[in-house]
């Protein structure tokens, strides 16, 4: 009997797909094949069926590989422009708005925060920006506990801070080991916490800004507009969304959100 390990591989993605509800179709197969090969070599399966086997049975080692899958580069500000949008444009309409209300709390959302380099720029740029007594809550969330864990320890390469002016390195980092670590990182008030955005409802409410980038990349039309949903009911009034610069709203919810920002990629909630 011939073995068709084509055949094999792609029966391997369709189940992991369907399982996670990841489309994996747009990836490349060498970056598949690699990701897998790797998990594989891990656990000892020494060809796809067998591999194919062990995550029917494993719930464990299909969340392992769905994170080696989905594993992004993840650097601070690593798109600049939208993080100078924010400190420019919407942090001071934000200001605008608390001053009006006598409010000096100022609540964000950093949904699938990865390794924390996201939540911690938008903890940069508002120190910077907003009044020094104001309150800056931040949520950050992910599926990932291994991040979540990195992300709370707020350790981070030469690499990773690459982006920042050597300014903000000197103002909110300290040497650590070869790396860096942020100072002071409970006065930012970031929340690290596990949660899946394809099925457990919003973590809170009231936020002024939810970001949400390079995500729905990952996840299929029923899922995109369940988060979407979640996070316009999770936004104040007028509050923001900001997503990946690759990404597009599906045609469902665009009446919920009207553009701020095409280039940027930053609505506001309607």
């Amino acid at each position: 009997m011939v073995v068709n390990i084509d055949d094999d591989f792609n029966f391997l993605v369709r189940k992991i797909s369907k399982s996670s509800g990841i489309i994996l179709a747009g990836y490349r197969d060498s970056y598949l094949r690699r990701r897998i090969d790797l998990r594989m070599k891990a656990v000892g399966a020494d060809n796809y069926t067998t591999y194919t086997g062990l995550l029917e049975k494993n719930q464990t080692e299909m969340k392992e590989i769905i994170n080696a899958l989905t594993v992004n580069v993840t650097e601070f500000m690593r798109d600049k422009t939208p993080f100078m949008f924010f400190r420019e444009e919407i942090l001071p309409d934000i200001m605008e708005r608390k001053k009006k209300s006598k409010s000096n709390l100022v609540r964000f959302w950093s949904a699938a925060c990865s390794n924390g380099e996201e939540p911690y720029s938008i903890g940069i740029c508002s120190k910077d920006v907003l009044p020094e007594d104001w309150s800056i809550s931040i949520y950050a969330t992910d599926i990932d506990e291994k991040c979540l864990k990195h992300a709370s320890q707020g350790i981070y390469s030469k690499d990773q801070i690459k982006n920042l002016d050597s300014s903000l390195i000197r103002k909110y980092f300290e040497p650590a080991g070869e790396g860096f670590k942020i100072k002071s990182i409970q006065k930012l008030l970031i929340r690290f916490q596990k949660h899946d955005l394809t099925s457990e409802p919003p973590i809170s409410k009231h936020f002024d800004a939810v970001f949400c980038r390079n995500v729905m990349i990952y996840f299929n039309e029923n899922q995109k507009i369940k988060m979407l949903n979640d996070f316009y009911n999770s936004l104040s009034d007028d509050g923001y969304l900001i997503i990946g610069k690759s990404e597009t709203l599906p045609g469902e919810i665009r009446g919920l959100f009207t553009p701020v920002s095409a280039k940027e990629k930053v609505f506001k909630k309607v």
